[in-house]
């Protein structure tokens, strides 16, 4: 016992003092975004970019002209665009835009809900386009029905009396029409007033005649009518076509 008290002293002594060891982990921080994801190629696809629509720009009514307006019931307007004229009632469209409201000399359409309006040129003197013939009296245009002459089927006209016609808003005082369509299509237009002793009457249409043909030619857009209504004063003949009940007869106008 007493030697191996002694042989410790001696270690004590003799040999020099054990370090002492300390165990510290240090852990750098990285100096970039290391995501977990990345160490184990667990990147995930690449999110597909959203690319922000391009909004439409706006419709414009560049190349349309309104030709004529027609206040009542049911409003209408003619509109030409590239070379060919529609006739709209409030509701219908031309390319997308909607027919909403009608004025003497301007119209408002809508599309993708915006408003568009289009108005009526005029002419060097001022007055609307549609208005082309000296506007009369109601005594002038009654004494001039009175000189329509019928023999059977066939009418005559004079011509100072469908000058007179040329204003639109006139025409549309003494007789009402709609376009007629069958399975998408437009078949004629579609009588549904006529104001007894005006000049259509005299003329020999009536109420609920549909007129299906021009110079024998059938009416296919409202463009089609609104030729002849053009060039009204060009004319020396007229023939239409009209579908009376289950019934069609030809009625001649000769403009003299």
């Amino acid at each position: 016992m007493l030697a191996a008290k002694l042989a410790a002293l001696t270690v004590d002594v003799f040999l020099p003092p054990t370090a002492s060891l300390e165990c510290r982990a240090t852990v750098e921080q990285p100096t970039g975004r290391y995501p977990f994801a990345h160490a184990f190629a667990l990147r995930k696809k690449d999110a597909t970019r959203r690319v922000k629509p391009h909004n439409k720009p706006p419709a414009t009514l560049k190349g349309y002209t309104l030709t004529m307006t027609a206040v009542g019931s049911p409003s209408m307007a003619i509109v030409l665009h590239n070379g060919k004229s529609k006739l709209l009632t409030v509701g219908e469209t031309i390319d997308g835009f909607e027919l909403a409201e009608v004025f003497t000399d301007r119209i408002k359409l809508l599309k993708n809900g915006r408003e568009y309006w289009l108005t009526m040129k005029k002419t060097k003197s001022g007055s609307l386009s549609t208005s082309r013939s000296k506007k009369k009296s109601g005594n002038e245009t009654a004494a001039l029905t009175e000189q329509i002459r019928q023999e059977g089927d066939t009418y005559y006209v004079p011509r100072e009396l469908l000058d007179e016609m040329r204003d639109v808003k006139k025409i549309f005082k003494y007789i009402a029409i709609n376009p007629v369509y069958k399975a998408n299509k437009l078949v004629g237009f579609g009588i549904t007033n006529v104001k007894k002793g005006s000049v259509f009457d005299k003329m020999g249409l009536r109420k609920r005649d549909i007129i299906e043909k021009i110079d024998g030619k059938p009416i296919t857009n409202e463009g089609d009518a609104f030729k002849y209504f053009n060039k009204i004063n060009e004319l020396s003949t007229l023939s239409l076509t009209i579908k009376r009940g289950s019934q069609r007869k030809e009625l001649h106008y000769e403009i003299y």
